[in-house]
């Protein structure tokens, strides 16, 4: 059995980032759990080279094609209905089309998966090329895109991106229900967010597929002299609390300020702890809270996570954009690690009654001081995130849903 996955956004190896993350670990268990092979259109990147996708040998065939300029994506929006990120994402090159269609088109397929609402335009375009069942199709939702636009426009103080975030989100909110509309059948990775599809589209099956991430494992990582310097530089503190995320997304970067500045000095006045950031190409405000706090402390572009989660007591989760579901919140408790967070980041995760969470900031401190002290028990937490999030229940489900 193979399936076809259409993803508008590049796919990092190893992935770094939450879309990758979420695309290739869904192949990757597909091969491994389900002997189900998977072909992926991607589009390339610098920052993401293709060649270490396929030399992953987790997809059968990588069909890529060149992602569009910034700025001339950005220029042709402004005389578009269409919004920014759909233009970035399209295929505009004919020969690299023609390409593609005719290496799709020697293959069978049992499914396709077009992810997020940008995946629009390469919709269009390659559909009437697509020899499957519409019940076949699959539309693959990360978050309703129009509302996570709307949720950074809000979060950013960058007026350059709060106007093209604007923008974006009014684009979308035209286009992205249109494009839902046309599947029979839609997934999302947040439990909230199948509500909100299923009034869009009353006539397709919804369901709700969580990211299936791997277990934590240290092999992949042994370099014992930058484990070493890691811990040289912490080793002086009881309790060390973890934050991760690319830092200069303005929804991660609101948040790490927002903790780092109402609620650490609450915990530092009670308690021995450092704050530890960690995460792809820190914004300016990021680097300026190392620089101006002894006790916080930036690791940035690192090759791996898991060796932070490892070393960290706790993890802090204090996201206010509500869109998708976290994946930081996921890796954590895959790697059992006590969390605290705000009620936003817990949205969809369908964990939103169990996991201790706090909006202010003195309750928020507490808590955190609390599950440093042992004072919160994390073992339920554990065992009811370990039955949701079992990979192998959610690709079973998956490929029911393939199957129909």
């Amino acid at each position: 059995m193979r399936i076809l996955i259409v993803s508008p956004i590049p796919i990092s190896y190893p992935p770094k980032d939450g879309h990758s993350m979420a695309v290739f670990y869904r192949s990757y268990f597909l091969k491994k759990l389900a002997n189900i092979e998977s072909d992926i259109i991607v589009p390339e990147s610098e920052e993401s080279p293709v060649k270490n996708l396929i030399d992953s040998g987790i997809f059968n065939n990588v069909f890529s094609y060149p992602m569009n300029g910034k700025w001339k994506s950005l220029l042709k929006s402004l005389f578009s209905s269409k919004a920014y990120t759909i233009i970035r994402s399209d295929i505009n090159n004919n020969e690299d089309f023609k390409k593609i269609i005719s290496n799709i088109s020697k293959n069978v397929y049992q499914g396709v998966v077009f992810d997020h609402s940008f995946s629009y335009a390469l919709y269009e375009k390659l559909i009437k090329n697509l020899s499957i069942d519409n019940d076949k199709i699959i539309y693959w939702s990360h978050n309703i895109d129009y509302m996570d636009f709307k949720n950074l426009a809000i979060e950013t103080d960058n007026l350059f991106r709060k106007t093209l975030y604007c923008i974006t989100y009014k684009k979308l909110k035209k286009s992205e229900p249109d494009y839902i509309k046309k599947f029979t059948k839609i997934v999302s990775v947040s439990n909230h967010e199948t509500k909100i599809l299923k009034e869009i589209n009353p006539n397709a099956s919804v369901y709700w597929i969580p990211p299936i991430l791997p277990e934590p494992t240290l092999k992949d990582f042994d370099n014992k002299k930058y484990l070493s310097n890691i811990e040289e530089k912490i080793k002086h503190y009881q309790y060390r609390i973890l934050f991760t995320g690319i830092l200069k997304k303005s929804s991660n970067i609101m948040p790490a300020i927002w903790f780092a500045t109402k609620i650490f000095p609450l915990i530092k006045d009670k308690l021995n702890a450092c704050f530890i950031l960690v995460g792809q190409n820190p914004s300016k405000e990021i680097i300026n809270l190392e620089q101006n706090n002894k006790d916080i402390f930036l690791f940035p572009n690192v090759p791996f996570v898991v060796p932070f989660y490892e070393l960290s007591d706790l993890v802090v989760v204090p996201l206010c954009n509500p869109a998708g579901i976290k994946l930081k919140l996921i890796e954590a408790l895959k790697h059992s690690k006590k969390v605290v967070a705000r009620p936003e980041a817990l949205l969809g995760a369908g964990l939103e009654n169990i996991i201790t969470n706090a909006t202010e900031p003195e309750e928020f401190g507490q808590k955190c001081i609390d599950a440093l002290e042992g004072k919160i028990d994390y073992n339920n937490i554990w065992k009811k995130f370990e039955e949701i999030y079992d990979n192998k229940r959610i690709m079973d489900t998956f490929v029911r849903i393939l199957e129909g």
